[in-house]
C-alpha cells in the first residue's frame, strides 16, 4: 500500500499557482477539489490541470457538509485583495468582495478533516479587521498560526512581489516565531531545494531565448509611451538581479506595473535617454528595443514550470492580468513545507 496523500482543498484558485507550489512542495499532498468564480482563470486552470476537479463557483456556496465529503487536510487559499491594496478605497470587511472569505470563517469551526491552512494576500491584510477575524476564527478552532511578509528576492529571485501570508496548524505549535511577530524571512527549514542557485539570481535565465522580428514587434514599447512616460519607465537590463512587482495593469498602464527591458543590451542606455532629453526625438531610443517582458517571462519570474501554458485563445491582455493576479510559487512551496513538515 502507497503512502496515504493529503488532501488539499485550493481556494479561489486563479490560474493555479498553489496547486504548482504543492507539486514542487512535494510534500505528499494532492489538490483534489479547486474553486474559483473567475472564467478566464478557470479556463486557464483546467488547460494545465486536465485531472483536477475545478469548479467554476462561487465559494460562498460551499457548505460545511460538502467540503467535509471530500475530506481534505490542508486548505490553501488566495482571498481576493481589493479589499486591502493600496490603490483601492481599502473598505476591508465591508468590501463585498469579502463575502466569501467571511463565510468559510462561518464553516471553519465545522471542518472535521482540516489540520492545515496556508492563505496569501496583498501588503495591508496584516492591518485589516478581516485579518483580526480570520486569526480569531483560526484560534477558536484550535489553529496556530504564523505571519510573514515575504518577497520572491528573498530566495534569490530576481522579482519583487512582496505579499503577506499565514500559515496555521492544529495540534502542534510552530517552533519559531510567535503570534504577535510578523516574521520577514523564511524560517530556516523552508529553504527550497528547487530554487535557482544564488549565481542565476539575474533576470537573463528568466529570459525568452529568441525572437522572432515579428514576435519582437508584439512586445516592443509603443512610441508614444516611450515620449509621454520615459521618465517613470523602470527600464531593466538582462544583467540586472531585481525588477519591480508585475500587476494585472502591467503594459495598460505605465506607472508602477512592472519593470521593462533593455532587449538589445550591446547599446548604451544612458547615452541614448540623454540624446532623447535633448531633443525629444523618439529615434534615439529605438536601437535599445525597449519591450514589455512576455508572459512567458514573468511567469517564469514568478516560479511556474516550463509546462504551464495558457490556452491559445487567451489574449495578451488576459495573460497580462492573470499573471498580475497570481502568486509566486517558490514562495508558497516554500512555506508549505514549512507548514507540513
Amino acid at each position: 500500500m502507497g503512502e496515504t496523500k493529503l488532501r488539499i482543498l485550493e481556494l479561489y484558485s486563479g490560474i493555479g499557482g498553489m496547486h504548482y507550489a504543492a507539486e514542487l512542495a512535494n510534500v505528499g499532498a494532492e489538490v483534489v477539489f479547486s474553486v474559483d468564480i473567475n472564467t478566464s482563470a478557470n479556463e486557464v486552470y483546467r488547460h494545465n490541470f486536465k485531472q483536477t476537479n475545478q469548479q467554476s463557483r462561487n465559494i460562498e456556496s460551499l457548505s460545511a457538509n460538502e467540503i467535509n465529503k471530500l475530506k481534505p487536510n490542508v486548505i490553501m487559499m488566495s482571498p481576493p485583495c481589493q479589499p486591502f491594496t493600496r490603490v483601492g478605497l481599502k473598505l476591508d470587511v465591508e468590501d463585498s468582495r469579502c463575502s466569501s472569505f467571511l463565510h468559510l470563517l462561518e464553516v471553519l469551526p465545522h471542518l472535521e478533516t482540516v489540520s492545515f491552512v496556508l492563505m496569501e494576500n496583498v501588503v495591508g491584510f496584516e492591518t485589516s479587521e478581516m485579518r483580526n477575524a480570520f486569526t480569531k476564527a483560526l484560534k477558536s478552532c484550535g489553529f496556530y498560526f504564523r505571519e510573514f511578509l515575504l518577497s520572491p528576492v528573498s530566495l534569490q529571485i530576481p522579482n519583487s512581489r512582496n505579499r503577506y501570508y499565514l500559515i496555521a496548524k492544529k495540534f502542534t505549535n510552530f517552533t519559531f516565531g510567535t503570534e504577535t511577530d510578523i516574521m520577514t524571512a523564511f524560517p530556516s527549514n523552508s529553504c527550497d531545494v528547487n530554487m535557482p542557485s544564488v549565481e542565476q539570481s539575474t533576470l537573463e535565465p528568466y529570459l525568452e531565448k529568441s525572437f522572432a522580428d515579428e514576435e519582437l514587434a508584439r512586445y516592443l514599447l509603443p512610441a508614444k509611451t516611450l515620449v509621454k512616460y520615459w521618465r517613470i519607465l523602470d527600464v531593466r537590463q538582462r544583467s540586472d538581479i531585481s525588477s519591480c512587482c508585475f500587476t494585472k495593469a502591467y503594459t495598460h498602464y505605465a506607472e508602477g506595473t512592472g519593470s521593462v527591458l533593455q532587449h538589445d543590451s550591446s547599446e548604451s542606455f544612458r547615452e541614448k535617454f540623454a540624446e532623447f532629453e535633448k531633443d525629444g526625438n523618439v529615434s534615439h531610443l529605438k536601437p535599445l528595443q525597449l519591450r514589455y517582458f512576455t508572459p512567458r517571462e514573468i511567469a517564469n519570474l514568478m516560479g511556474f514550470p516550463a509546462q504551464f501554458s495558457f490556452p491559445e485563445n487567451t489574449s495578451l491582455r488576459t495573460r497580462y492580468r492573470l499573471l498580475g493576479n497570481s502568486l509566486n510559487v517558490h514562495v508558497v512551496s516554500s512555506l508549505l513545507k514549512t507548514l507540513l513538515e
